[in-house]
């Protein structure tokens, strides 16, 4: 869909939308529907549910629009009320066995993107094979950090965020302990 003017920045579209913009709306859902599908995929293997979650989303954001504060970030924003609720959703529907924040009992699957596989197509079936042992060797926080770090490019702040972490370090460590346990497993799996 085209546009007939270009936002510069988070701030002006989001303005925008809160001013009851419907170009400014369309244009965020259109930017965003796509990595927030991918990203509540992840978190939730039903997809209908992650679909009615992203509309139930939108249609709130249009209705409250007037009250809403600033945001930094509006994926950030977006992920994180995804997020909450998936979550919500799934804990009402009984699919969820957790709410405990900082628990790791729920389903987050981290798949190798296409661009990555074509990428590595040289890597052998066995190579890929240790890889995919590797990360299911990491907790389902570790793998929804790392998604969110290297799939989505969000920083430790907007992780820390999405995720519910009290502190930015605690994002910080998720992740670097993750890498710790790839690398371990890859070098494991590699002489193995």
């Amino acid at each position: 869909m085209e546009y007939d003017y270009a936002f510069t920045d988070d701030f002006q579209q989001w303005q925008a939308f809160k001013a009851g913009s419907v170009a400014a709306f369309e244009y965020i859902y259109d930017r965003h529907f796509s990595g927030m599908y991918g990203y509540g995929t992840r978190l939730c293997p039903d997809k209908d549910l992650v679909k009615d979650a992203i509309q139930g989303l939108f249609a709130e954001l249009w209705r409250n629009r007037a009250t809403l504060g600033d945001v930094r970030s509006i994926k950030h924003y977006l992920y994180k009320s995804l997020r909450r609720r998936i979550i919500r959703d799934a804990v009402q529907e009984r699919r969820y066995y957790s709410t405990e924040e900082g628990g790791d009992n729920y389903f987050f699957e981290v798949s190798l993107s296409h661009e990555w596989l074509l990428i590595t197509e040289q890597v052998t079936e066995a190579n890929l094979a240790k890889l995919h042992k590797a990360f299911r060797l990491l907790t389902t926080r570790q793998q929804e950090a790392i998604f969110l770090r290297f799939y989505e490019n969000l920083d430790y702040v907007a992780i820390a965020e999405v995720m519910t972490l009290k502190e930015v370090k605690y994002a910080r460590t998720l992740i670097y302990r993750a890498l710790d346990v790839l690398r371990a497993s890859i070098r494991k799996l590699a002489f193995a």
